[in-house]
């Protein structure tokens, strides 16, 4: 099929997804592009932007383009690098009005930013499932920048789980781990029961829920003994 090129805007997103690893050489700010395919005259296509988490803040809430141009930014600046640990952020930029949208485009495009860490093995410890009834040895892993640790291959490969560790708290965000149930799909770590954590010595004890779309199988405590 060919399509004739209107008097619209003719937009899209590059793609539906970017992921950026945040670096100290990008000076706190990363872009994100827009291209159109009619660029006859000077147009603004304003966006809706979701889930910045009050961490990154935009330029504007739209893509200005002057006459001839087909490509556009937004730039995205944050404070400080050292105030993240490894937590992926996903924000959302939907182009607002269908019309700018070219046909066959990208409307919408998720970014996730997170901070690049470097990681090092801290040896092998335990790892001690509630959830499957079982127990197995588990490599450790902990980031130079900030107190984020990361267990990989934990319950299957290419899924680690991935926390935070600061002053005996425990932190963790929703994260797949990697059980795919033949019904309700992939199952999640969810964190709502940040209060039941805890750590004892080098014992620590996550109360997680695991989730699927659908629902709860409920709250199991999964334990980590760390490496001696």
């Amino acid at each position: 099929t060919i399509y004739k090129l209107g008097d619209g805007v003719e937009a899209s997103f590059p793609s539906t997804l970017v992921k950026y690893l945040m670096v100290a050489s990008d000076n706190n700010q990363f872009k994100v592009e827009m291209w159109r395919g009619n660029t006859k005259n000077a147009a603004s296509v304003p966006v809706t932007i979701t889930g910045t988490a009050g961490k990154f803040t935009p330029s504007k809430q739209s893509f200005d383009f002057a006459a001839g141009e087909n490509k556009a930014t937004i730039n995205f600046t944050y404070t400080s690098l050292t105030s993240f640990g490894g937590e992926a952020y996903n924000i959302k930029l939907t182009i607002t009005d269908d019309a700018n949208v070219s046909k066959g485009g990208n409307k919408a495009i998720t970014v996730t930013a997170q901070r690049k860490l470097t990681f090092t093995s801290l040896g092998t410890g335990t790892f001690i499932s509630e959830f499957f009834e079982e127990a197995w040895p588990q490599v450790v892993e902990k980031a130079a920048e900030a107190n984020f640790y990361r267990l990989p291959d934990c319950y299957y490969k290419g899924y680690p789980i991935s926390f935070t560790l600061d002053n005996g708290v425990i932190g963790f965000a929703k994260q797949p781990m990697g059980y795919n149930h033949s019904s309700y799909g992939m199952v999640s770590w969810d964190p709502r029961y940040p209060a039941e954590c805890s750590v004892d010595g080098n014992v620590l004890t996550f109360a997680t829920a695991f989730v699927v779309e659908a629902g709860s199988f409920g709250k199991f405590f999964e334990v980590l003994e760390m490496p001696e």
